[in-house]
């Protein structure tokens, strides 16, 4: 389902974030239901509530200890 090249425009066994960047990216309108990463249905990942709170908290630490800032010249 995930690698399936009829759900995506680009090739799906390449990393490739930029697919879903923008509105214009070339898999940004992609099928909803072509990504499921904690499955459904009665099996569904017992676990994907914890994974999304750490992912969260990752963020929020990185956001407290590192600074952001722009590469030089860049305009946008």
């Amino acid at each position: 389902m995930h690698r399936d090249p009829r759900n995506w425009k680009l090739d799906p066994t390449q990393f490739i974030p930029e697919r879903f960047y923008g509105i214009n990216a070339p898999d940004a309108n992609h099928n909803p239901f072509a990504f499921g990463p904690f499955g459904g249905g009665h099996r569904m990942c017992a676990g994907q509530d914890l994974a999304r709170l750490e992912m969260k908290v990752i963020v929020i630490r990185l956001m407290q200890f590192v600074t952001f800032v722009d590469a030089p010249g860049n305009k946008g």
